[in-house]
């Protein structure tokens, strides 16, 4: 009888989550479904809405639900110097509108950027790494609806590259099939067109489709790069099981071939296998072109063969979930595709959690988890796993709480705490703010933040211990809620004025100096003095050329949307916020504030807050 009573008692400990609960709560940490199930259920759920980029509707990195509407003041930032900080808050009271009561604003169309100056925009933008920006950015070169005219084929021709290019493989598809380009006069635009299409429907697995235009492509006697059509011809043979007929076409593709495809070759000897068990395939790194992985993508997975980290580097839109759903591909490749895939908004936290349940550890491993994390090493992948393992299978909540405050800080290392919060976004519901637990108030909060549980946030937030926090990190969890709330210009202002009230010259020069720029941009007045010093009176910070800045100013003033935009991009490219130099970061605010009726300012000052550390 006691010892029933035991396994009862260890049973409640389990299934309670809650460091202070009264009752037994049992927590469902997420649907009891299989991986593929949960793939094919939202696969058919993305049938039923518009292929609209949801990176569009929302702003990830600061996991904030940000306002686009229309707001004179941010506008007429830079236009006129002399703005004040009252006006602008009287004119953001005046337009406190919420985003389902503001009209639309149709934006210039791209194709107002004459010819010579599109292609080299797109030439020179190649690694945009504001998250907003980015997305802007994709956004305009990738819209369907744009209305133009048959003098635009080159420019259309020069976005559906750049899409493709960046590997947004889907987008260039799509834009292609919206266009309706005819090509007839221009035979090497049809070929890199038909190519995107090939390899568009070797991504998504639609043979029967490959085979069809495969067959359309060499009645046209078209010739692709990498002797693409003949092997994707040898492919399609293979899978109407016309094996001899094969097997010559491919010898007379090895005469052809200077260099063979030995990835290629390979692929092709294992599928015309007749008895593949017992053959051990062992892929190789060498890819004679990343324009093959699409057909190689597909000879992987009719073969059921491991599936390489190439393909979610390449076209991680289309080609992760095959790899998430690939029991031959290693453990962590597949994390690192589901992780991708998450961060892109492709998969649900269901998917996620699926996965990274069905890695597997042993309880040895679990016995001794600082020595199976270092046995790890870099696979941090594998860490991220072990970590949301362990914690599911602590038995008492103080032992859970630690090892969840563990994973976040080693996720918010290598760049992923946004996962790791979703993760234990159920366990921590469960937690309840008290004495025990306030030293870990704030990474609480700032796990319900992430998670937009604005109001357990804000519960949390009132045991945080103000001896063992800094006051600045304490003020900007209470402006990511406050923002939350009224999504006002305002509220950033106000952080900033608290911000300056708190710091101090002793800080970083780098934040003294962006700081300095924000409040300028704002009109706040306060201006941080450093002693000059003489031992260092040059910056080693490049600023864009005067020739950028000149026609950027100009296309400022004039309010040339499309322009604007392109060349403050241009001028940040490879650049995080903390690596501009302060007045090239007033300039691109001013850009900014001048683009698409300032729409992009509230998120942008967020990175910058976030990307300089500002609250250490």
């Amino acid at each position: 009888m006691r010892f029933l009573k035991l396994i009862f008692f260890t049973t409640v400990l389990v299934c309670s989550y809650s460091l202070k609960a009264s009752e037994v709560t049992v927590i469902e940490l997420h649907q009891n479904k299989s991986l593929d199930q949960l793939v094919l259920e939202q696969e058919k759920n993305e049938k039923n809405i518009s292929d609209v980029d949801s990176a569009d509707l929302e702003t990830e990195d600061q996991n904030l639900t940000l306002s686009n509407s229309t707001e004179e003041n941010i506008s007429n930032l830079n236009q006129d110097d002399e703005v004040e900080t009252t006006n602008l808050q009287n004119e953001n009271n005046e337009q406190n509108l919420d985003l389902e009561d503001v009209a639309f604003i149709e934006q210039e169309n791209i194709f107002i950027i004459d010819e010579i100056s599109l292609q080299k925009y797109l030439e020179i933008i190649n690694n945009i790494k504001s998250p907003t920006l980015h997305k802007e950015f994709l956004k305009i070169i990738s819209n369907p609806a744009m209305e133009t005219t048959d003098k635009d084929i080159n420019k259309k021709f020069f976005l559906i590259k750049k899409l493709y290019d960046m590997g947004e493989i889907r987008k260039s598809y799509n834009l292609i099939k919206e266009s309706n380009l005819d090509l007839s006069s221009n035979k090497e635009y049809y070929k890199y067109l038909k190519k995107i299409e090939l390899n568009y429907l070797l991504s998504t697995y639609k043979l029967s489709e490959v085979c069809e235009l495969k067959s359309q492509l060499l009645d046209e006697s078209i010739v692709l790069p990498n002797s693409l059509l003949e092997k994707t011809d040898i492919f399609c043979l293979t899978i109407d099981n016309k094996l001899s007929e094969a097997r010559l076409l491919n010898s007379l593709l090895l005469d052809k071939e200077q260099s063979p495809d030995l990835f290629f070759q390979q692929l092709f000897d294992y599928t015309v296998l007749e008895n593949k068990e017992g053959v051990v395939f062992e892929s190789i790194k060498s890819l004679q072109s990343n324009d093959l992985i699409f057909l190689y993508s597909a000879m992987l997975r009719i073969n059921e063969l491991p599936l390489t980290e190439k393909l979610i580097e390449i076209d991680p839109l289309n080609l992760s979930i095959p790899v998430i759903l690939s029991d031959p591909t290693p453990m962590k490749i597949r994390l690192k595709a589901v992780n991708k895939s998450y961060y892109d908004n492709l998969v649900t936290v269901d998917i996620l959690s699926a996965l990274y349940q069905s890695a597997d550890f042993n309880s040895q491993q679990f016995n001794k988890p600082d020595e199976t994390i270092q046995s790890f090493g870099k696979n941090n992948e594998l860490i991220m796993a072990f970590y949301y393992q362990l914690a599911n299978r602590q038995i008492f909540p103080e032992d859970r709480l630690k090892v969840i405050i563990e994973y976040w800080e080693f996720a918010k290392n290598i760049g992923l705490e946004k996962i790791a919060y979703s993760l234990t976004e159920n366990i921590i519901q469960t937690f309840t703010p008290s004495s025990d637990t306030s030293k870990y108030s704030m990474q609480i909060a700032m796990a319900h933040i992430s998670n937009k549980n604005f109001a357990e946030a804000s519960k949390w937030l009132n045991f945080i211990d103000n001896k063992e926090i800094n006051k600045s990190q304490i003020e900007y969890v209470k402006f990511l809620i406050e923002l939350n709330e009224n999504n006002e210009l305002n509220t950033i202002i106000s952080f900033l004025e608290s911000l300056n009230n708190s710091i101090n010259n002793e800080v970083d020069i780098t934040i003294l100096e962006t700081i300095d720029v924000l409040n300028r941009f704002l009109d706040i007045d306060k201006k941080y003095v450093t002693n000059f010093n003489y031992d260092n009176i040059l910056d080693q910070r490049v600023m864009p050329s005067y020739f950028l800045i000149t026609n950027l100013n100009q296309h400022i003033e004039q309010l040339n949307n499309m322009h604007l935009f392109m060349l403050a991009a241009i001028s940040m490219e490879n650049k995080n916020w903390h690596e501009l130099h302060p007045e090239h970061l007033l300039l691109i605010l001013k850009a900014y504030s001048a683009y698409d009726q300032g729409s992009l300012i509230k998120p942008i000052i967020l990175e910058i807050l976030s990307d300089l550390n500002v609250t250490k």
